[in-house]
């Protein structure tokens, strides 16, 4: 295994004002960040944003053992932020707080288009999917790390907007990488650093302008919602990372065209063109997370100082 020397390492729940409901007083929004800071550290940390039911251990540690994006990054020199947005990960469910959750999904609902694609071929590119851990027990832990969701994507872009100051008071300059449905959240997140957010690495985005998602429309561009923050997400450095094998490939086509638009520093990179094959929609569990991560790390290196 290797080792780091750290000069800091923790984390720190980042909380909003108490919710008053039914006589008492309760937790209001709130998250959880995890950090790592090496020694030498650059100037930029980057902040990781799990997607969907997920968490953010997913990018400390690959569901076959793994060290996950977050070794990664500690070696290029990045310190490194991992959050559990609102009611993931080590923040429970506060209805009181995030409204209703969905329902816990179920091994049906997301073996198909998570671990075994080829499998069940939903989509035309789902046959070259190739890159699962082969670990038997790979895909059980993916499925205990899945939990509730809101039901609405509005939700969950208020949910982050609610917790953003004080992250970004720890994260100081960030680059954020963010995953599936924390690309909205990613792109809402940035609307609110404004000059605090250097660039932005979106893994497979959900969403694309006025796509309708069970959850709800995207009429803000590449979110559901007007921004609560006053700054463009775009006016920076921007990625969209894409997979060989997933069914993302056409709402991320859609998405990059919309930030192409914009005239900013864009780059949609599609692993296969880059010799990286086989990919579905968990890139940063694939058994080549490794080699992706070196794309990452050196699109940042080309694009962002510091």
């Amino acid at each position: 295994m290797e080792h780091y020397r750290l000069t800091d390492f923790g984390g720190r729940f980042l909380t909003s004002e108490p919710v008053h409901a039914d006589g008492k007083v309760w937790p209001g929004v709130s998250a959880y960040v995890e950090w790592f800071v090496p020694v030498g550290a650059r100037s930029v940390s980057v902040l990781f944003v799990h997607g969907g039911g997920g968490q953010g251990s997913e990018f400390l540690r690959t569901p076959d053992g793994r060290p996950g994006w977050a070794h990664d990054f500690l070696r290029a020199g990045y310190p490194v932020y991992i959050l559990d947005r609102p009611g993931h990960g080590r923040c429970a469910w506060n209805e009181r707080a995030l409204g209703p959750a969905l329902p816990l999904p179920d091994y049906g609902t997301l073996y198909p288009r998570f671990v075994e694609p080829a499998r069940h071929d939903l989509w035309p590119e789902a046959a070259k999917h190739a890159r699962w851990p082969q670990d038997p027990s790979a895909g059980d832990r993916f499925m205990a790390s899945q939990g509730p969701m809101a039901t609405t994507l509005a939700a969950s872009q208020r949910h982050v907007e609610a917790i953003a100051d004080p992250l970004f008071e720890l994260t100081g300059s960030t680059i954020i990488v963010s995953h599936s449905a924390g690309g909205p959240c990613g792109w809402a997140l940035a609307a609110k650093g404004g000059d605090q957010v250097a660039a932005i690495v979106a893994i497979e985005p959900l969403g694309f302008p006025g796509m309708v998602h069970p959850l709800g429309t995207f009429d803000n561009g590449l979110c559901a919602l007007p921004y609560a923050g006053v700054a463009d997400p775009f006016d920076r450095p921007v990625a969209i990372v894409t997979g060989e094998a997933t069914w993302m490939r056409d709402a991320n086509a859609r998405a990059a065209a919309f930030i192409r638009g914009l005239g900013n520093v864009f780059e949609h990179i599609q692993l296969e063109d880059h010799g990286v094959g086989g990919n579905g929609h968990m890139l940063m569990s694939e058994l080549n997370s490794a080699s992706i991560a070196d794309l990452l790390v050196a699109w940042i290196g080309r694009n962002v100082r510091g």
